[in-house]
């Protein structure tokens, strides 16, 4: 299969996202969700920033205060030598008791040109986190728009674990936002972009517990809030490219073989990029999948960053056979690639 990386790549990247928050610095920008608006694609990206690290042998985390109105960043300081706290993964630092974020995430706005490739980003917050569900910031949004509504949907962070939320436009300027979707631990929420039997559909990713591991499951919604039919529809596979976990990609595209989902999976080196084919009128009937990933950390942007080995896809934009596929690099960069769908759908088995 031929996939074709943008000649720009990374679009997005540290060095070129200036930070918002006073005394921080850019850390990635990455995940964008993408759409079409006004005859301009656009990116819905995840902005993250830390504070200045400033001192050897510390830490430096942030977190939103709720207490106060309006809501206020803090940081907490960590010393790395400390025995209590657990610093191998960049991401996060942990104890037995609790998991912090290293990063405060939100998301911001990017235009296109009209080739698809070449963005301005705004220089400030389009979404930013609100209340207790959303404190420790939010992360990875899918845009779908069904009936000239645009549909958000993103993971939100905080001490209470990842919730997955809602937030409604039509013109993106106002926002409605509709609260939690699904209770921790639950990401990864694309919606189908029509109903299917008269109700909406989507993929949701609830995260490892004691048995099982991350898989794939779906559910329905007559209102777009109150989700239930809950499935499992996609599992882990031994010995494969998604044995370690997989998680939903943009909301899928429908052909005349049945719905095209792109999805990530991880054997826990690294992250890939593969897709399915749902059937059209069961949705949870899953026909094909990919044997081998379709996109896998190749490029130096995609090896190395804030998480080494990483492609990470959650929007992509149709034009005709061919998908413009934005997706993350190495948790720091966005990035796009061009492949056609009809070489997605011969490959699948």
């Amino acid at each position: 299969m031929k996939v074709e990386r943008f000649e720009n790549n990374p679009i997005f990247s540290p060095s070129n996202t200036k930070p918002f928050i006073e005394g921080f610095e850019t850390t990635g920008a990455l995940n964008p969700a993408a759409f079409e608006f006004d005859g301009k694609i656009h990116l819905l990206l995840r902005v993250a920033e830390w504070p200045l690290q400033d001192k050897p042998g510390e830490l430096k985390i942030p977190m939103l205060d709720i207490s106060t109105t309006p809501a206020n960043m803090k940081t907490m300081t960590f010393r790395r030598d400390d025995p209590e706290w657990d610093f191998s993964d960049r991401r996060v630092v942990k104890s037995a008791k609790i998991i912090y974020i290293t990063n405060f995430s939100y998301l911001r706005l990017a235009i296109s040109s009209d080739d698809g490739v070449n963005f301005t980003m705004h220089d400030s917050p389009l979404l930013w986190p609100d209340g207790k569900y959303e404190s420790f910031g939010i992360e990875d949004p899918r845009v779908v728009e069904i009936d000239g509504e645009y549909l958000i949907t993103y993971s939100a962070i905080s001490r209470h674990g990842v919730t997955s939320n809602l937030v409604c436009t039509k013109d993106w300027k106002n926002f409605e936002r509709k609260g939690v979707l699904f209770v921790p631990d639950n990401k990864d929420i694309c919606i189908f972009p029509e109903k299917i039997g008269g109700r909406y559909v989507c993929l949701h990713r609830p995260s490892q517990s004691m048995l099982g591991k991350p898989d794939i499951w779906m559910a329905f919604s007559d209102d777009l809030i109150h989700w239930g039919g809950h499935e499992c529809v996609m599992q882990t596979r031994p010995g494969k490219w998604d044995s370690a976990r997989i998680g939903c990609g943009p909301s899928p595209i429908k052909t005349g073989k049945g719905w095209l989902s792109l999805y990530h999976g991880s054997d826990n080196r690294n992250y890939y990029m593969g897709a399915a084919l749902h059937d059209l009128e069961d949705p949870r009937k899953v026909i094909a999948r990919s044997e081998t990933p379709f996109l896998s950390p190749e490029a130096e942007y995609e090896k190395h960053g804030f998480y080494n080995n990483v492609v990470f896809c959650n929007g992509c934009v149709v034009r005709g056979d061919e998908i413009l596929v934005y997706y993350g690099a190495a948790d720091a960069f966005t990035a796009g690639c061009k492949v056609k769908i009809s070489e997605i759908l011969a490959s699948l088995k």
